[in-house]
């Protein structure tokens, strides 16, 4: 685990911003894959859970995430997982596609939006204030990397497709935040 997520010998200083720490695909055991790449920078973030179990702990968390991929790869016969980015109770961010590679979250943004989602069901519990705080710094960390454009625009996935997520509860939150567009 590291401080800062992508940075290389090439690109030393990238860690003046505070990224959150990041659970890598390789730490958490993920499947290959071979989808397409992100217009970057992105111009949305779309926020939505996942439904089902959520996770606390890292082990726990690490194994929910495989079988997430597994249920996007396996019955919906998508090319990977459906997020960019993955938030556990935990309080950590699990890389799904990453930034450089397009989930299959929201038909008609994925390959313009960053897809951020809660693991767990949210519409009558809000996720905890650690996994909040982490999926903040990562948008901000986004921004301040060049993934995602300054004036980007911050929606729930219910505002753009036709779906409960990212639940009653997460929305009410995630629509006080900077950036959210309705």
């Amino acid at each position: 685990w590291w401080g800062c997520w992508g940075e290389t010998e090439e690109y030393v200083g990238l860690c003046a911003t505070a990224c959150p720490s990041v659970v890598m695909r390789s730490d958490w055991e993920a499947r290959e894959s071979h989808c397409a790449k992100m217009n970057l920078p992105s111009k949305y973030v779309i926020i939505s859970h996942t439904s089902g179990r959520t996770c606390n702990v890292s082990d726990m968390c690490r194994r929910l995430v495989r079988d997430i991929q597994s249920h996007f790869m396996d019955r919906l016969d998508s090319c990977d997982t459906g997020y960019n980015f993955l938030v556990g109770q935990d309080g950590v961010i699990y890389e799904g596609t990453g930034w450089n590679v397009q989930g299959s979250h929201t038909a008609g943004y994925n390959d313009i939006a960053l897809g951020i989602a809660f693991m767990g069901t949210f519409t009558g519990t809000a996720p905890n204030a650690a996994a909040l705080e982490a999926a903040q710094s990562l948008i901000q960390c986004a921004v301040d990397k060049g993934y995602l454009t300054p004036n980007y625009l911050l929606v729930g996935q219910s505002d753009v497709e036709n779906t409960l997520s990212p639940g009653k509860a997460l929305y009410n939150i995630v629509k006080t935040w900077p950036h959210f567009k309705h």
